[in-house]
């Protein structure tokens, strides 16, 4: 049995010139470009390639091209499974297109959010899909970098400059609409816990269920949102808030409709701790019932599992890729699209 053979390590492009016989700036072509040099010397770079292990740096065979092939995506939180399972899905997209992504986080702030943008402009995207995180964030700062390069803003708008911007996100309307009308139909009208105003996602919410509550002939009743938790830690504002409800003796046999699945999660644990569907499966006449938005990844291992709106996350990130690959060849003006949530039943109501 023949010993395998190890390969010679290069480490720089100069070194790699040397070893094969070709100059430095052809090679720079070579792999900013194959087609652009000629057929013969194609073939013997690409035959000495095979022969020594070089790997050209990723950045330098990119930052001199008119393309570059990298899009920037920029979320607020990386820990949040709703946005990696967004990032997820523009990846395999742009995987299948040729494209690279580069991901930021902007740690829920304006200071992420700048630091985020301006690394992606240093490293020369050729366009950028973010998530903003939205009151906080800077208006200024988003029209010069769309005036820059092409831009979508996924998930959430930015308040005030409706128009300026291609969207691709979830019909909150719709969503809300589709909870309120299946929790009123099937037990007590739902009380509303929402979240500190961190995006236009919490005010559209909120007010689609003000809205739709009054069209069915309810009061729409809101839980008094005062923490002193930072605005993203969503579950623990939450658990924190619930409880010290629950403990005044308030929503026990209550409906309650949560703004998204992070926040029905910690009302969910505060919900246990108090034995609330314990008691809900003794048949109490008016179970405690509890609802969240998104369909996030973990709702359905939750116990009770959680009922929600999923949102069509599939849909929504392709739909940011594909626009901005046309925004990129100038075939697409600005514009919002918006899709359908549909109705998750579980456990929990």
């Amino acid at each position: 049995m023949k010993a395998k053979m190890t390969k010679r390590k290069i480490k720089t492009m100069e070194e790699l010139s040397e070893a094969i016989g070709v100059s430095r700036p052809t090679l720079s072509k070579y792999f900013q470009d194959p087609t652009v040099v000629r057929k013969s010397t194609k073939a013997k770079i690409e035959g000495a390639l095979s022969e020594v292990d070089y790997v050209p740096n990723f950045f330098a065979t990119r930052l001199n091209r008119t393309k570059t092939r990298l899009i920037g995506v920029i979320v607020p939180h990386l820990n949040d499974m709703f946005y990696t399972n967004l990032i997820q899905i523009i990846e395999q997209a742009a995987f299948e297109e040729e494209f690279t992504i580069i991901t930021q986080s902007s740690h829920g702030s304006q200071a992420g959010e700048l630091r985020a943008i301006e690394n992606l402009r240093s490293m020369n995207v050729d366009g950028a899909i973010i998530a903003p995180i939205g009151k906080d964030s800077d208006r200024a700062t988003f029209r010069k970098l769309n005036s820059e390069l092409p831009l979508v803003l996924l998930d959430s708008v930015l308040p005030g400059v409706a128009g300026e911007f291609s969207f691709v996100g979830t019909d909150n309307n719709q969503s809300v609409r589709l909870l309120v009308d299946y929790l009123c139909r099937s037990g007590q009208p739902p009380v509303f816990l929402g979240t500190s105003k961190v995006n236009e996602n919490s005010s559209q919410r909120e007010n689609a269920y003000a809205n739709r509550m009054i069209e069915l002939g309810h009061t729409p009743e809101h839980i008094n949102r005062r923490t002193r938790t930072m605005p993203w830690e969503f579950e623990d504002f939450a658990y924190r808030l619930f409880s010290e409800k629950l403990a005044d003796g308030l929503y026990h046999d209550a409906t309650i409709l949560c703004a998204n699945d992070r926040v029905a999660m910690g009302a969910l644990r505060a919900a246990n701790e108090h034995g609330l569907f314990e008691k809900s499966g003794q048949g109490n006449a008016a179970p405690f019932r509890l609802a969240g938005h998104d369909n996030h990844p973990l709702s359905a291992f939750l116990w009770p599992s959680l009922t929600t709106a999923s949102q069509n996350t599939e849909q929504i990130g392709v739909t940011a890729f594909r626009t901005l690959v046309e925004k990129m060849d100038n075939k697409t003006r600005n514009r919002t699209q918006l899709f359908e949530a549909q109705l998750v039943l579980r456990d929990s109501a």
